[in-house]
């Protein structure tokens, strides 16, 4: 499960449930705030107390102190016979004259469809009426095992209450977390660069849509560059070979002339000149393809197990042979003839070459190489060092790039190299300068 997705699935559902919860306190005290009336003036029963408290006796019969009965509402005192002894606003279909009986039905509160009110006195039975169908009254009787019992039904209401709340709160949360979890899925593909197509409806619609646009989006800027990638390195295959030709002819008969007694010293070192020329060019040339299909991460072709210390024997021989080390010392110190590692040989001794020749090709006055090699932490170690002026602090900090001229090639081509052979290159410069190659044993 995404975590992102459980996260926002855990935090829907408990606020659901929370909310719920406060809901259902909400409504409870809402409706003991309803049930209530706040005008405690309008309460029949409140009411007929403080006509009770007002009426006194005078020496004619009763008398109401204050007029505290509202319109519409009436109010009689009946005695011991059965006779209205004090009335107000008493409606005609009042009687004035009441038996038992009589009394026995008022009491269930209602007279002559009159809603009523009794309060028994020492002076007689206060009655106290309201309009024709303004109150419903209801007579409801609970025993007293039931008032026992409610705080255990409250309890169970209130249980169900919450499993109820909390299964609505996971039926909502999980349909929230298919849809998040479809666009946290779409997200990571559209970072990967996979194609994306999301269903587009519900709450998240819009959100669907951009990401669905944003995959097109990519889709086809990747195609539109890996065509222009592969147009690229087609280009470059074929001008490598047009220009390889007419190359090998050069170098050909300029080595042939250089090797001719019948020219003179002066003309000979012109032909050795050219031919030298002619297999740098074909050295850079021969850079270009292997940087052009490096630079895509191209993987080896050729992997096999190979020693590193003859490799970097071969490599040095190579500098020495080339007569471009002149000026150069260049001294071995190799630790363990047994270090091996899965390459392809002819990469790994292209990029030693091209670090070894830079240390020469870029100290004028001569420096001393140092190429060094021993295992370190299941690590195999090459370490290419000199005494030399250093490398422009430009080109180290730059050194996965690929230069926009041929200029510079050697560095980031062996970086390139020893990337996708899963290695590692550093680089320190100052006041001489040490490459340091990490590739892992077999």
């Amino acid at each position: 499960m995404n975590k992102t997705s459980a996260k926002i699935f855990t935090c829907f559902t408990l606020t659901s449930a929370a909310i719920a919860v406060i809901l259902l306190c909400v409504n409870f005290f809402g409706y003991a705030f309803i049930a209530s009336d706040p005008d405690s003036n309008k309460n029949p029963k409140e009411l007929l107390a403080r006509i009770s408290e007002n009426l006194t006796r005078t020496g004619g019969g009763f008398e109401l102190a204050d007029n505290i009965i509202p319109d519409g509402c009436w109010c009689v005192l009946i005695d011991g016979n059965g006779d209205i002894i004090w009335s107000q606003n008493r409606p005609g279909d009042i009687p004035a004259h009441y038996s038992l009986n009589d009394v026995a039905k008022m009491t269930r509160w209602y007279l002559n469809d009159y809603p009523v009110y009794v309060r028994a006195e020492d002076y007689g039975l206060l009655t106290f009426g309201l309009p024709k169908k303004s109150v419903g009254k209801f007579e409801i009787h609970y025993s007293m095992s039931w008032f026992d019992a409610l705080p255990q039904k409250i309890l169970i209401i209130l249980f169900v209450n919450l499993c109820f709340a909390a299964l609505l709160a996971c039926v909502f949360g999980m349909r929230l977390y298919r849809r998040l979890r479809t666009l946290t899925e779409g997200i990571a593909d559209l970072r990967n660069e996979k194609p994306v197509s999301l269903p587009e409806r519900g709450i998240f619609r819009e959100i669907s849509e951009n990401i669905n646009l944003a995959s097109s989006s990519i889709e086809r800027k990747n195609s539109a560059l890996a065509a222009r990638d592969s147009a690229r390195a087609n280009w470059i295959s074929g001008i490598s070979h047009d220009i390889r030709t007419p190359l090998s002819v050069i170098v050909g008969y300029s080595d042939e002339l250089a090797k001719s007694k019948n020219l003179k010293d002066a003309e000979r070192k012109k032909a050795e000149a050219i031919t030298a020329q002619g297999v740098k060019i074909k050295k850079l040339i021969e850079d270009l393809n292997l940087i052009s299909s490096l630079e895509y991460d191209m993987q080896p072709a050729k992997k096999t197990p190979v020693k590193l210390c003859p490799l970097l024997r071969r490599a040095a021989s190579d500098i020495l042979n080339s007569g471009i080390a002149d000026k150069c010392e260049i001294e071995l110190e190799l630790q363990n003839e047994k270090s091996t590692v899965s390459a392809d040989e002819s990469l790994i001794e292209r990029a030693v070459f091209n670090l070894i020749s830079n240390s020469v090709t870029h100290n004028e006055n001569g420096c001393k190489i140092t190429v060094s090699q021993y295992e370190e932490k299941g690590k195999a170690v090459v370490k290419i060092t000199d005494n030399g002026k250093g490398i422009p602090r430009e080109a180290v900090e730059n050194i996965d790039k690929i230069p926009k001229s041929a200029h510079g090639l050697g560095l980031p081509m062996a970086y390139q190299i020893v990337r996708v052979h899963g290695g590692r290159l550093t680089v320190e410069s100052g006041g001489g300068t040490e490459i340091r190659i990490e590739l892992p044993t077999v």
